[in-house]
């Protein structure tokens, strides 16, 4: 695939020069399976539903320091929903296209050249309309910890400070992310004989989560209220209690009564905690989760009886368990049990 090519973004007066970025790409694909399971590798655990268009999946990544930066389409439209993640906050940009984010019962909608921050651990829906390219960036927590820790110290900073779950910055931020990304940009072309020098390269890292800490998001003028309810807080934790128990109870017939029972609310609650979370209902999200280690197991087990792993996993029509498997991957599950690795297959018999 040839280097991406970047227009300057709208209202900013910049552009970024991804040439180096974009040289070689990780990988390309036209297989949806392929792409989901290399990109899960590559950024974060996460639900990949196929919608319009045709598969075209371009992956390009480098590092400065301890940021990685990335460059990503996947052609057709697609929705994602990211695991929970804790070591990151995530920065995007749409090169081309839209975007579209939902993210604890905020929405957002992004444009060519506009740039939102996704928070850790949180939930969140994430479209990517056809043709969307989009410049991913993750600031490790770790960093974002230590500055925070240095902002608290010196007085800048309310010890409570936490970072929405989701929020787009406005055209004065964005132009000043863009001038730390660039800088960051310029590094991937020093030379094996003009190595980066150790405190420029620090200094560059650590201007993200500065940049994150001293820009919260406004309203009208007004800074965002950040700080999470304990409503809030209360909810994630009976989301994430209802996921364990639907994880360690995949192949059992668990009813909405039961899921909710466990979580402590009633089932119309459940119901739209779900929906704001992971734009699914609770039944949407155990099945999801059952085609998740289906596909997981044929992969992993070439001789397996499909018939046998789909009842195992709760599916007991299988003219229905394949409709869904095919909307899900964009296959049927023989295909995916004719297309398992079979090294990845010989360490599963031996238990390795």
């Amino acid at each position: 695939m040839a280097a991406l090519s970047v227009h300057p973004m709208p209202g900013a007066g910049a552009g970024l020069d991804l040439s180096r970025l974009c040289q070689t790409p990780v990988f390309t694909s036209r297989s949806r399976q392929e792409s989901h399971r290399l990109l899960a590798r590559e950024l974060v655990e996460h639900d990949l539903s196929w919608r319009s268009g045709n598969v075209d999946t371009a992956f390009f990544r480098a590092e400065v320091g301890r940021c990685q930066l990335f460059v990503l389409r996947y052609g057709a439209e697609v929705e994602v929903r990211p695991r929970p993640f804790t070591d990151f906050v995530l920065m995007q940009m749409p090169l081309r296209g839209r975007a579209s984010i939902e993210c604890d019962g905020l929405a957002l909608e992004l444009e060519e050249g506009q740039v939102a921050v996704l928070s850790p651990n949180r939930q969140a829906r994430l479209v990517w309309h056809s043709g969307c390219e989009q410049l991913l960036l993750k600031v490790p927590r770790s960093l974002l910890r230590l500055m925070q820790e240095r902002l608290v110290d010196e007085g800048g900073l309310a010890a409570d400070f936490s970072l929405p779950a989701a929020y787009r910055l406005n055209t004065g931020q964005a132009r000043g992310w863009l001038r730390l990304v660039d800088d960051l940009l310029e590094q991937l072309g020093a030379s094996e004989g003009e190595p980066v020098h150790a405190h420029w390269l620090r200094h560059l890292e650590e201007s993200l989560p500065l940049f994150l800490l001293t820009h919260p998001p406004k309203v009208d003028g007004s800074p965002m209220a950040v700080i999470e309810s304990p409503a809030q807080r209360q909810a994630l934790r009976q989301l994430h209690k209802i996921e364990d128990l639907m994880r360690r109870r995949l192949g059992d017939a668990l009813s909405l009564g039961e899921l909710a029972a466990a979580a402590g609310m009633s089932e119309r609650s459940l119901n739209t905690l779900c929906q704001r979370c992971y734009g699914q209902t609770p039944m949407e999200r155990l099945r999801n989760l059952r085609l998740e280690a289906v596909r997981d197991r044929l992969l992993g087990h070439r001789d397996l009886s499909i018939t046998e792993v789909a009842l195992e996993h709760g599916f007991g029509h299988l003219g229905r368990f394949a409709r869904y498997y095919r909307e899900r991957f964009g296959e049927l599950p023989h295909q995916t049990a004719a297309n398992a690795d079979p090294c990845r297959s010989e360490l599963a018999r031996d238990g390795r």
